[in-house]
């Protein structure tokens, strides 16, 4: 069976079978950054389109040298940004339907030392993400959901790690707010002064 590097090579050259491997692979990750981001479950699946057809057309151009999957992140956040933009202000967002759990598979929870549980802060982050601004929302989702270190993050936003840190915080400062106002069960131990550690997330 060949490994991902030799399927990125084969897909590359027009293995077709091999681009479809990789988007297996991927579809599930890609679909569910982008609903964390823009909010809608269409617009999700849309943003997973369109990321896989640029990967068709690009792969020619991928340096291998980078690490894939932060390149199909970037594309990724990218297109979700792009694509939350153009729709202007949501306000709450959708609820997932619950035909998506075989799309979007709930992710494994933290360990019991996290300082909020990952579900909680998944079921929040719905209700309260439309008031961040849509890199605040994309650094959130790729650090805290994803689990990608801040030095990903950084590399995926194509921006230095100090501002990931300050989207962080600022994302942070504005849930603590509605946490406190909506969800005040959940607020004990939810930091807004500091950048969390990086464990685990890089690849």
């Amino acid at each position: 069976m060949r490994d991902e590097a030799e399927r990125i090579r084969a897909a590359a050259a027009g293995d077709r079978d091999a681009f479809d491997q990789l988007v297996r692979a991927k579809r599930e990750r890609v679909v569910r950054t982008a609903y964390q981001i823009t909010g809608n479950l269409e617009d999700a699946l849309d943003v997973a389109q369109g990321v896989f057809l640029k990967l068709w057309q690009g792969l020619d151009r991928y340096d291998p040298a980078r690490t894939f999957d932060t390149w199909v992140y970037r594309i990724t956040v990218n297109a979700a940004i792009d694509s939350l933009r153009s729709k202007g202000p949501k306000g709450m967002m959708h609820a997932l339907p619950d035909e998506a759990a075989e799309i979007l598979p709930a992710p494994e929870k933290r360990t019991a030392d996290e300082r909020l549980d990952l579900g909680s802060l998944q079921a929040a982050f719905r209700r309260l993400a439309a008031t961040l601004a849509p890199k605040q929302r994309a650094a959130f989702v790729l650090r805290e959901i994803e689990g990608r270190t801040t030095s990903d993050v950084a590399r995926i936003l194509d921006v230095t790690e100090s501002t990931v840190r300050n989207h962080l915080l600022q994302a942070r400062r504005i849930l603590r707010r509605g946490l406190e106002r909506d969800y005040p069960e959940l607020i004990q131990g939810f930091g807004d002064s500091e950048d969390r550690d990086d464990r685990g997330g890089g690849s």
